[in-house]
């Protein structure tokens, strides 16, 4: 996962001071780690849609998070699937994605069929917003993983959420379990970029952000990147409403 720049944080905040500061005020570095734990075996069986996206070539290894939208689609974050050495979109066969894994096991598995990145990430000259807010793609999976092993999970509108996000993630410190992360707050907003006072770490590239809206969990966001502002960890989405619908228009 790539570590943006901190001052981003202040062209957001600028857009919604009110909000940011007193957001800001709440969190705690203990708050946060009482909000983040590690799902339990009974726990993971909700979120079999959610699973690693492993990356394997001859020079390079590498894992994310992504999550089923689709029997045959992954979302996740577009920088999890370009080469840091090359700047290349990786070959599909080096992708693969491991739906619900834990301690081992996993309940599906593919490598990628085809992958689409957001048309504009890959673009010179983008600010860091810019990028962030085109961080996003989708993976094609060779073998659809069935529904009833790993139930993909429906898109929503961020604006529909009603209070803090959910996030769900492997992270490079708990790389073979899942982290739910609850009480995710909105700290600012501009365009397709979210900023959160969620506490996440490498390997959490394309992690999911959940809201319950109706009543059902709902799929909002996607994690990009990472900063700290005044000590206090921010979370960078891209929200899925916004952007979306040019990955779909890309994907073969």
């Amino acid at each position: 996962m790539m570590v943006r720049f901190a001052y981003v944080f202040a062209l957001v905040a600028a857009l919604v001071p009110e909000l940011a500061a007193a957001q800001a005020a709440r969190s705690s570095a203990l708050e946060l780690i009482e909000r983040r734990r590690m799902l339990t075996a009974e726990e993971h069986t909700h979120w079999r849609g959610v699973g690693r996206v492993n990356i394997a070539t001859f020079s390079e290894r590498g894992m994310c998070t992504g999550t089923l939208i689709a029997e045959d689609l992954v979302l996740t974050a577009a920088h999890c699937l370009i080469s840091d050495r090359t700047g290349e979109t990786y070959a599909p066969g080096n992708v693969h994605f491991a739906a619900g894994w834990r301690q081992g096991q996993r309940v599906g598995w593919s490598d990628a069929k085809s992958i689409a990145i957001h048309p504009r990430y890959a673009q010179e000259g983008l600010d860091d917003l810019e990028r962030i807010g085109s961080d996003l793609a989708l993976i094609r999976l060779r073998l659809p993983i069935p529904e009833d092993a790993a139930p993909p999970f429906e898109v929503a509108p961020a604006a529909a959420a009603r209070g803090p996000l959910t996030l769900v993630s492997y992270r490079r410190d708990r790389a073979h379990a899942l982290t739910r992360q609850d009480g995710c707050d909105l700290r600012g907003a501009r365009d397709a970029v979210l900023a959160l006072g969620c506490d996440v770490t490498f390997g959490a590239s394309g992690s999911p952000l959940f809201a319950e809206i109706r009543g059902k969990r709902r799929l909002v966001a996607v994690i990009s990147a990472m900063s700290r502002n005044n000590g206090q960890p921010i979370a960078w989405a891209v929200r899925l409403d916004a952007a979306i619908a040019e990955v779909l228009a890309a994907l073969d």
